[in-house]
């Protein structure tokens, strides 16, 4: 059996104390969900945008709409006199079909 000056002893129990404390706030630092939790989505904001009047920084809050995009649906519409219809969209290059399902509920068309 070992034995232990009294300042030993002291000295064990103070790291045994300390190792606790850290373990307890390690522990603390975790998270854990109740089975009865429940998970709440946030839809991001919805921006409707005229394709016909915007400007390079508003076509970029489309979905799939990155600078480079948003200059060739500038282009197109100065180019054809606007956009008529939603669909009319599709007639620029690299806008295809899921693309534009992605944004069709986003944009309207005036003049």
């Amino acid at each position: 059996m070992l034995i232990f000056s009294k300042s030993e002893r002291s000295f064990i129990l103070t790291l045994v104390v300390l190792c606790l404390v850290c373990a307890g706030v390690s522990y603390s630092g975790k998270t854990f969900s109740s089975p009865n939790a429940e998970t709440v989505d946030f839809e991001e904001p919805r921006y409707i945008v005229n394709i016909n009047t915007v400007g390079i920084d508003e076509l970029e809050r489309l979905p799939g709409i990155g600078p480079v995009m948003a200059r060739e649906i500038i282009s197109h519409r100065d180019s054809s006199g606007g956009f008529k219809a939603k669909e009319d969209l599709k007639d620029v290059k690299g806008i295809g079909d899921k693309k534009f399902e992605k944004m069709k509920d986003l944009i309207i068309i005036s003049e």
